[in-house]
């Protein structure tokens, strides 16, 4: 389990899980739980998640590290040193794939397109160039493809917006492949 979550990019304050309290976004919370409970089925059906709210702070993340948490818990026995999860915050990621005096490793990018879950964490949270967009999308699509599992974390609800940010192709395979979730309480942060 250690190994699960040393390899996974989950910043290490998040690590254990967070207590939320559900408020007006009961129903939303339901659903996750009930995705929690049998995470490990989700995962191997390559199932799609997208955590959207219009407001920032509510969340999102804590329960996509959740869902990953969970499911490095359903799986850790006998797993050896293989990578099955990753955390990917994409600004972040956007940024390390244009450093090419320091790139990304060749590992580490086929642990992204090969692990059995990545959360992509505050999708469409910045404007992307075209680079950026061919980049994200090339990794997006082909774990879609090959029916690996994701979940997506962003603030933009609608899927029109949604394509108005990422392109309409990336959009279509983060919305409409997803269960959609969307929380509407507002920022919890410091609370």
């Amino acid at each position: 389990m250690k190994y699960l979550i040393d390899n996974s990019n989950i910043p290490k304050a998040k690590q254990y899980p967070v207590i939320l309290q559900a408020g007006v976004d009961y129903d939303a919370f339901c659903t996750l739980a009930e995705i929690k409970d049998d995470i490990a089925s989700y995962v191997d059906e390559g199932a799609n998640l997208y955590i959207t709210s219009s407001y920032t702070g509510n969340g999102k993340t804590t329960w996509a590290i959740k869902l990953l948490l969970k499911y490095f818990d359903s799986i850790w026995a006998g797993n050896g040193f293989k990578i099955r999860g990753l955390f990917v915050h994409v600004p972040t990621l956007l940024n390390q794939l244009k450093n090419f005096q320091n790139p990304l490793s060749e590992e580490y990018k086929r642990n992204l397109l090969e692990c059995d879950l990545v959360v992509w964490d505050d999708i469409a949270s910045t404007d992307m160039s075209a680079y950026d967009h061919s980049q994200l999308l090339s990794y997006v699509d082909q774990r879609v493809f090959s029916e690996k599992a994701n979940i997506f974390t962003g603030n933009i609800a609608n899927f029109d917006t949604l394509a108005k940010a990422v392109g309409v192709r990336l959009a279509s395979r983060i919305y409409r492949t997803s269960t959609v979730v969307e929380f509407k309480g507002k920022d919890r942060r410091g609370i």
